[in-house]
């Protein structure tokens, strides 16, 4: 038995050599059934017959092997399904193709009838042969492989939208331990299909501990304590279209955030057993964590691209801000745009808003939850002309003042959880156009299904959730 079980996965490496068989044959069967079908002639029906019949087979064979080779995992399921599914109506397509194509004494009636339509049948195949293909290279390269490097150009014509991905979340993220919690799930994400377990380019596979210190063909690409002399990092870093560059050209890149953790985790000495709150951490790095932890995408400096050029900071004051608590974080570096966040002073009040509003013009996210403002702050904020965040959760502030965000023409988002603020004041937001997420759980105003039925664009967040009863979540002993 165990004999039997080796000999399957090793039939099963076979694949990606069989696999590629009945897509030359059927092509090449195809261009001759072309050039029969506009010929006088039909001096290639033999010879199309004979393609039929060996592409077929060969489909066949390359779809058993899949299946085996299926059998030892690490594949995604809903794509093997749809792979496997597509590989096995090549081969029965296949096979009644060159029923069709037999000599007329063996035609029977039923393929006489439809003998007319068969070019449009074989059509059919080879359509279906590419998708199979398709979903092949999504399986070997990852979801988006074709796409992804399509000029910009041919996306929008043939309406291909880019592929959203799943926002990297690490709950509880200074528990973690570095490696195992921030740094491999990054190289999975982004470098694991060219440097994994099934493709190791340049002889580089980053999918364990083990590998990532072997190296690859040119040597380690990990010195600790060393971003700078670390080829993990410095291949990151290169100017985009160098061909060293890592991912390579047409491959999703990597976010800057990303690669600042990278470069923090390989300068505090690349541990593999060290919790991530016992290294020294920046401000930068910390924030980082923070939104990592939140599930809050990085801020593209694109985001900001229609907004006026923002003023430069003063930096006697941001000083004295921050050393109060207040945090101002730059959220590009190519803009003065800034995040300011109080979360560290809780005795943030109106006062200190006011003296903030020497920055009015680069605040474009406010993060004032928990703090001691109250409906006053709400005067000043609307000067903000900018602002696309605000968070005022847990504060004192209610319906009084609220309408005066309505000149907010930037604003999206808006945290109003635990406040006093109802859903009659609500009401006066209802015509904002740039609004879109309001939270207002454990709040009066969580009832707030006016705003709803006013502006349906607006996505109100009433939280009270109630998850439906599964019987199998009760277990009786």
């Amino acid at each position: 038995m165990a004999f039997l079980e080796e000999l399957m996965a090793f039939l099963g490496r076979f694949h990606p050599i069989l696999v590629h068989l009945p897509i030359g044959i059927l092509l090449i069967a195809f261009v001759m059934a072309l050039l029969e079908r506009f010929t006088k002639t039909n001096p290639y029906l033999p010879a199309i017959r004979l393609a039929l019949f060996l592409g077929s087979m060969a489909a066949i064979g390359a779809a058993i092997s899949g299946f085996l080779l299926s059998r030892q995992g690490g594949y995604d399921s809903q794509v093997l399904i749809y792979h496997q599914g597509l590989g096995i109506a090549v081969a029965v397509c296949g096979i009644l193709l060159y029923l069709l194509y037999r000599e007329k004494n063996k035609v029977t009636a039923w393929s006489t009838k439809i003998g007319s339509f068969r070019i449009w049948f074989f059509l059919a195949v080879i359509i279906l042969l590419a998708v199979t293909g398709h979903y092949g290279g999504t399986l070997t390269h990852g979801k988006g492989y074709f796409t992804e490097a399509m000029p910009e150009a041919m996306k929008k014509t043939l309406g291909i939208e880019k592929d959203s991905e799943e926002q990297l979340t690490v709950e509880n993220v200074q528990e973690v331990m570095a490696y195992e919690g921030l740094i491999q799930p990054i190289l999975k994400q982004r470098c694991q299909s060219c440097h994994g377990d099934r493709k190791q380019e340049g002889g580089l596979a980053l999918d364990s501990r083990e590998k990532l210190l072997k190296g690859g063909d040119n040597g380690d690409v990990l010195k600790a304590n060393s971003a700078k002399e670390s080829e993990l990092y410095a291949r990151l870093i290169l100017p985009e279209g160098h061909k060293k560059r890592m991912p390579p050209k047409g491959r999703t890149p990597i976010s800057a955030d990303q690669i600042k953790l990278i470069a923090w985790w390989i300068d505090q000495g690349a541990s593999f057993d060290t919790k991530v709150n016992k290294l020294p951490q920046s401000e930068e790095i910390a924030h980082i964590l923070e939104r990592l932890e939140k599930g809050e995408g990085e801020i593209p400096a694109t985001l900001y691209a229609d907004l006026p050029e923002a003023p430069m900071l003063p930096k006697k004051k941001v000083d004295v801000w921050q050393a109060k608590g207040i945090k101002i974080i730059p959220v590009a570096k190519d803009n003065n745009f800034v995040q300011v966040n109080a979360i560290n002073y809780p005795q943030f009040n109106d006062q200190d808003l006011q003296e903030l509003m020497a920055i009015k013009d680069n605040i474009v996210q406010l993060k004032l939850g928990k703090t001691a403002i109250t409906d006053q702050a709400f005067s000043l904020i609307k000067n903000m002309p900018v602002i696309s965040r605000l968070h005022l959760e847990n504060t004192k502030v209610s319906d009084q003042g609220l309408a005066q965000l309505r000149g907010l023409t930037k604003l999206n988002y808006l945290n109003l959880v635990g406040t006093q603020v109802t859903a009659k004041g609500l009401e006066s937001l209802n015509d904002m156009v740039s609004l879109k997420n309001v939270y207002i759980y454990q709040s009066p105003g969580k009832d707030a299904k006016v705003l709803k039925e006013v502006n349906p664009k607006i996505k109100v967040d009433t939280g009270n959730y109630v998850l439906p009863f599964l019987a199998t979540d009760t277990i009786r002993f």
